[in-house]
């Protein structure tokens, strides 16, 4: 794509990246959870103090792609987070990852990606991992073409529904 830009996301994004978040993680979540399980994890997990507290927090980094007038993806990392059996490594946390549906399947979500892989391998990270939904085929197929495998799961919880997400790593 044209015109992308990939780039760290500083304090004064709070507000944009809120409403992208807000915005993707809605579109995605929706059709398949209740509003009220949506608002209750959405008003705990997006507000703009959540938001400004993750941007001034040493330990979670936000990549942000943009177009020369909007936010259209991000991805969030968390260092030094390890979750399952990793064998000990230094272990850095993809937390979410979501890009802005009419920009999908045009390689923004693999740029990303790449731009985590690389960050990873920077600050010598040795596994990168995450926890994706059993039931989201998709994405699984995603983590897979970049050599992510799953090595177990655990429960997330939206709102009133428990789901089960299963754990995926890439050993860098």
């Amino acid at each position: 794509m044209e015109n992308l830009k990939i780039r760290k996301a500083v304090k004064t994004d709070a507000e944009n990246l809120r409403n992208l978040e807000a915005e993707t993680f809605y579109k995605k979540w929706r059709p398949t959870n209740t509003e009220a399980d949506m608002q209750s994890y959405m008003r705990d997990n997006f507000s703009i103090e959540k938001i400004n507290s993750d941007l001034s927090d040493n330990g979670i980094i936000h990549f942000l792609a943009e177009t020369e007038t909007n936010l259209i993806a991000y991805v969030q990392l968390k260092h030094n987070s390890s979750e399952g059996d990793l064998g000990g490594k230094k272990a850095i946390e993809i937390q979410r990852m979501y890009v802005m549906e009419e920009y999908f399947r045009r390689g923004i979500g693999r740029k990303l990606m790449n731009t985590a892989i690389d960050f990873a391998i920077v600050e010598n990270y040795e596994v990168i991992w995450l926890g994706v939904w059993e039931q989201n085929f998709q994405a699984i197929e995603f983590y897979k073409s970049f050599g992510y495998e799953i090595y177990g799961s655990h429960l997330f919880v939206l709102g009133e529904d428990v789901t089960t997400d299963l754990l995926m790593k890439k050993i860098l």
